[in-house]
This record gives structure tokens, sequence and C-alpha cells, in this order.
């Protein structure tokens, strides 16, 4: 854990729209949890090569459990698509009609095909809890200097990282190898540094995943259990 005092944030803060989220509807039967990389091929298959290198995939959530259908372990795993599955892309204005396109086709992930529908635009948030589900990493690296690399990642940034919590690891397949990652949670952010944060991302493998933020609810009462 990277715990500081609070600092006073610039609450008048007006963030910029140049980076916004497409909500994607989408239909399809099952999805398997270990989607990352086949629904990144299937993009490259409808997006141009430079578009593919400017987005971030926040990817497809999928519920825990619902309806007596509890979340599996393990690999090669498929879960039911609920319809209120989203495909989120985090775009550039400038590439939003070109990210557009991929409205009404069919994307084939793997042996399942999901069809996409319609989209929303969602602004990023200027909240000062960010969650990111993947951070890419070396596997040999500490939580603790895992956490003070990001800590001087941040500060590149001009983001004065106060409050981080390291969470869950996990191997990400890709097409002959899996990269690994942490999940990551960060608080205290003044809204100027949330949203540079959500647009930039942190380290490579955006369009697998890896390095997006998403607003998040607060972890003041996680660290009073830690203490």
């Amino acid at each position: 854990m990277f715990w500081q005092q609070d600092g006073e944030g610039d609450q008048q803060y007006q963030p910029p729209e140049d980076v916004v989220d497409l909500v994607f509807r989408l239909q399809g039967s099952y999805l398997a949890l270990d989607h990352a990389f086949v629904l990144a091929e299937a993009l490259r298959q409808h997006l141009d090569g430079a578009i593919c290198k400017s987005i971030g995939v926040l990817g497809v959530r999928m519920a825990e459990s619902g309806n007596g259908w509890v979340r599996p372990e393990g690999e090669n795993i498929s879960m039911p698509l609920s319809r209120r599955a989203r495909l989120v892309i985090r775009v550039r204005r400038d590439d939003l009609d070109d990210v557009a396109r991929i409205c009404h086709q069919e994307l084939q992930l793997g042996e399942q095909k999901v069809s996409v529908g319609d989209f929303t635009i969602r602004k990023l948030s200027t909240m000062g809890t960010l969650f990111s589900r993947a951070i890419c990493c070396d596997e040999s690296q500490s939580e603790d200097d895992f956490l003070q690399q990001v800590a001087l990642e941040l500060g590149h940034m001009d983001i004065s990282v106060s409050k981080m919590i390291c969470g869950k690891s996990q191997q990400i397949a890709v097409k002959n190898e899996s990269l690994f990652a942490r999940s990551l949670l960060v608080a205290g952010l003044k809204p100027r540094e949330s949203v540079v944060l959500q647009r930039d991302g942190l380290g490579g493998e955006q369009l697998l995943g890896c390095g997006l933020f998403v607003a998040h609810k607060g972890i003041d009462a996680v660290y009073d259990i830690q203490k």
C-alpha cells in the first residue's frame, strides 16, 4: 500500500473532452472470460492499424454471478453474455467516426460471434479515485517496488499521487505467451490529475485493456480496515 495525506483539490477544474468513452451495446450468447486478445484481434479486422494503436479497449464487463451462475475459475472458460453487456472503447475525438464503424458489425471472438449495436458517448470522470484492472509489469517485482515505480511514472505525468493499493495479479493470454499484470487503485487525485490519468493511461498494451483507468468508489474504508 502507498498512502499519504490528502492535499487540496482543484474542484473548479473543467475537463477537456478530447478523449471520451464509446459504450457499445452487444448481442451474443457466450463470451470467454479471458477475451482481451481475441477482442483485440477482432477489432484489428475492422479498424485501421493506426486507430488500433491510439484507442484503449476497456473490454466487456462480465458478471461475477447471476441467476444461479457463479463465475468459474480456470482457463478457456466462457460465460453467458447478458443484455446489459457493453463494450467500452476509449477514443480521441478525432478518431470517433472511424471507431464508430464497428456499429452493426459482427466480431469473431474465438469460437463465439458477437454483434455490435449502437453506442453512447461517456465523458471522462473527475472523481478522485480510479481503478485499473491490469497494469503490465515485471512478474519478479514486489508489490512495494511496483507501487514505487508507478508513483515515479505518475510524477512524470505531473500527478502527485498520495494513495494507491495494489490488487490482484493475473496472466493475460496472448497469441504465444502471456503478459503479467497487476490491478491498481489510485485515490486522492485532483480532478485534473484524474482526467490526465484516464486520458493517457499507464503503460502499454491498451488495445488489450491494460493501463486504462475508470472511476471507482472511495477507498478510505479499505485503508481503515488494513490499518
